[in-house]
């Protein structure tokens, strides 16, 4: 079984624990419940403004453990990929060691410039058993030299040959710098392109550049949720999938059931059904909310400002036992327990379940 598979049931695992936990409170009456849409990196302070085009991907594919950051909270989405980092993520993805561990394939050895006892030794071996990692003519892999665009596209098109998908041939007719492709790369590129997997800049596909860590990010999100269709694998970037937080639960590749194009979908928004089947969530949201409101927390009661009833009108509700409080700024995280907004935090918002306070956002100045 290839990783793909692996991957998507892997996603949809930590969708399906994070909807178990939200049973009993999905079965109550949610007048006033909020999932956040994050419009940048739920766990890294790097991917924020900027990369609208790789949060998502980039926040999926770490929950899936395909791709990580560098420790204290830091991607570096604008950093080259080296050759022997690829590879490992290729692996994480697609799972060739574990193949090549069970014996399903036969080792063809390593290369020369590759040592046992690197952290990459093993994922490079199973790649270059599978044909997808080659070297140079005297034996070498070269590793630690960067990767380049083109190089990605064959590595990665050489590991979806070898999955139960099929690409259909595409034209590089579109792409200004179409001529600057090595021969070697172009029919790997024009597959990756027809597939939607590689759509380029500005209408280039600056094939001899490094690739970034988020540009990888991007390719293996999208060669991973390719699906079979007439003709050939396709990507589809549909915009009612997203990723949404709620509480400290963190839900990737959401189906939004009512979608409308119309509507604004982020930030705070209320909800209305939060499901999983088949091993996809879906959710039904609402309106938009700001996250405005002044809040005094003080045993266990939180007294809100409430401008709907007037100035100066407060409200108050009593916390839930298990109430959660997160901070929404990145990276999103849950907070040791509720706190008065002032200082630190300037604003906040809460969901409300039968009365209580069951989850509160905070944002920071």
């Amino acid at each position: 079984m290839t990783r793909t598979r692996k991957l998507v049931a892997f996603v949809l695992l930590v969708a399906v624990v994070a909807v178990s936990v939200l049973t009993a409170a999905l079965a109550t009456d949610n007048t006033e419940t909020y999932a956040y849409l994050p419009d940048h990196s739920v766990y890294y302070y790097d991917v924020a403004e900027g990369y609208a085009w790789a949060h998502r991907e980039i926040d999926t594919l770490s929950v899936a453990g395909v791709i990580q950051g560098r420790g204290d909270h830091l991607f570096y989405p604008r950093e080259a990929i080296t050759r022997a980092d690829f590879i490992v993520m290729l692996d994480r993805a697609y799972g060739m060691s574990d193949a090549l561990d069970s014996g399903m394939i036969d080792s063809q050895g390593s290369f020369t410039d590759v040592p046992e006892t690197a952290y990459y030794s093993e994922a490079v071996t199973a790649a270059k058993a599978f044909g997808i990692a080659t070297g140079t003519t005297d034996g070498r892999f070269l590793p630690s030299q960067n990767m380049t665009r083109q190089d990605a596209m064959v590595f990665l098109k050489r590991t979806l040959d070898r999955t139960q998908l099929s690409l259909q041939s595409g034209s590089l007719n579109a792409f200004s710098d179409a001529a600057q492709v090595a021969d070697y790369a172009r029919e790997a590129i024009s597959s990756l392109t027809a597939a939607g997997v590689i759509a380029g800049t500005d209408g280039k596909l600056n094939p001899r550049a490094n690739v970034t860590r988020a540009e990888i990010a991007v390719m293996l999100y999208r060669a991973t949720h390719l699906t079979a269709v007439a003709g050939g694998a396709q990507y589809e970037d549909r915009d009612d999938i997203v990723n949404i937080c709620v509480g400290a639960q963190h839900y990737c590749d959401v189906v939004i059931e009512n979608y409308d194009p119309a509507v604004h979908y982020g930030e705070l928004m209320r909800y209305s059904s939060l499901r999983q089947e088949n091993g996809v969530t879906y959710i039904t949201l609402e309106q938009n909310q700001e996250i405005d409101r002044t809040v005094t927390y003080q045993n266990g009661v939180f007294t809100f400002n409430d401008p709907d009833q007037g100035e100066g009108a407060t409200v108050s509700y009593p916390a839930a036992a298990n109430c959660i409080a997160v901070d929404v700024t990145q990276p999103y995280h849950q907070l040791d327990h509720p706190v008065s907004t002032g200082s630190i935090y300037n604003y906040c918002y809460p969901s409300i379940e039968n009365g209580e306070v069951t989850v509160i956002y905070y944002t920071r100045p």
